[in-house]
């Protein structure tokens, strides 16, 4: 039966992603650097001999700007494409690299990209990767998502030492308990550097870290997460749903925008709960009631598994997908906080369960114009 289980997981995880431990930095063409996207990176891992950053936990928290290339013939909602020998026109690449010198330099740095920005696009989104990650992995995969859904501001990608290996599980798991100081101090140099809004994107088991992360702060800095955080957005996240209700009861008051994308067909997911003693998970959506205590949005996107190429990742990889939420994130009404009344134009279905809503998005449902 394990053998069975790991030759499934084998099959989920390389649909999902690969490890590319090297990130050769690979200069651009004039075409191509129109479609670079500058994105800041902190990460714990620790440099190989060659230089990249690998699997290994490090107790610093390295600080870089980099420049990601992004091929001309990429579409959205493609997974990116990558090489340890990159062709610019076919693959993601590191078009520019520099080290930080410390979080005082970073925030440096991420307070003059804001600075740049005209005041109503001032904003931070942090996207924090799952599980079988490489470090190349996660920060192109920031880079995609910043891109395809138009998130406007800074972008940053926050890269925890996953292993990158599909029998991994457990020192993934254990790596994400490592990482929650580090988290920590990004996300509070975050805080510093005036931005009009800070969103946490975070996928996976990167949702495990992020709960983890704001349930510390919350420990010694009461109610620090509504003060600085105005939206968490948890795609898929493989999460135990008695522990994340222990999570919630911690950090209190939640940001004023709190989803949690899930999908009852994300096989992932399904092996995870099996592997874990058959404990559900959260991104599968099967225990919305139980958490109706809470002012959760729970968007249930499972009619759009066959329109993405991974069952894991749906919110990445759905085209269709992607321009109904980039549409919706960009409404005014959404940017106010009020995303519960633009799902509500756009959902099939919408279901109240105490404090907490879910609806249900439906690609074979034409949306009502938003105004």
């Amino acid at each position: 039966m394990l053998k069975r289980f790991v030759w499934i997981l084998l099959g989920v995880a390389v649909a999902a992603c690969a490890d590319r431990t090297p990130a050769p930095i690979v200069p651009l063409e004039p075409e191509i650097q129109q479609t670079s996207r500058m994105v800041l990176v902190a990460t714990n891992r620790d440099r190989n001999e060659d230089g990249y950053f690998s699997e290994a936990r490090s107790q610093d928290t390295t600080y870089l700007r980099s420049v990601v290339g992004i091929p001309p013939t990429h579409e959205s909602g493609d997974a990116p494409k990558y090489s340890d020998t990159p062709n610019p026109r076919k693959h993601f690449t590191i078009a520019e690299q520099k080290d930080l010198a410390g979080k005082d330099d970073f925030l440096r740095e991420l307070k003059a990209e804001l600075r740049a920005l005209p005041p109503e696009k001032r904003e931070v989104t942090l996207f924090i990767h799952g599980y079988y990650n490489g470090y190349s992995d996660s920060v192109f995969r920031g880079a995609q998502i910043f891109n395809d859904f138009g998130n406007p501001g800074v972008g940053v990608v926050y890269s925890w030492p996953s292993a990158g290996l599909v029998t991994g599980y457990t020192y993934d798991r254990e790596s994400v308990l490592f990482a929650r100081d580090s988290l920590e101090e990004v996300l509070r140099v975050i805080a510093q550097a005036g931005a009009r809004n800070v969103l946490i994107m975070a996928h996976s088991m990167g949702g495990l870290l992020t709960m983890e992360t704001l349930r510390q702060i919350e420990i010694s800095d009461h109610n620090w997460t509504y003060r600085n955080i105005a939206s968490v957005l948890l795609f898929s996240p493989d999460i135990a749903v008695d522990l994340f209700e222990e999570q919630l009861d911690r950090i209190g008051t939640l940001p004023k925008q709190f989803v949690v994308f899930t999908s009852t067909t994300d096989k992932a997911l399904r092996l995870s709960s099996k592997i874990n003693a058959g404990t559900d998970r959260l991104g599968l959506g099967n225990s919305t009631e139980t958490l109706s205590e809470f002012p959760i949005i729970f968007v249930d996107i499972s009619n759009y598994n066959e329109d993405a190429a991974n069952s894991h990742f749906v919110i990445a990889e759905s085209p269709a997908l992607i321009a109904l939420i980039s549409g919706a994130a960009t409404h005014d009404q959404f940017a106010r906080g009020r995303s519960r009344s633009v799902l509500d134009a756009l959902s099939d279905s919408t279901v109240k369960l105490g404090q907490s809503v879910v609806y249900t998005l439906d690609p074979e449902e034409s949306p009502v114009e938003l105004r």
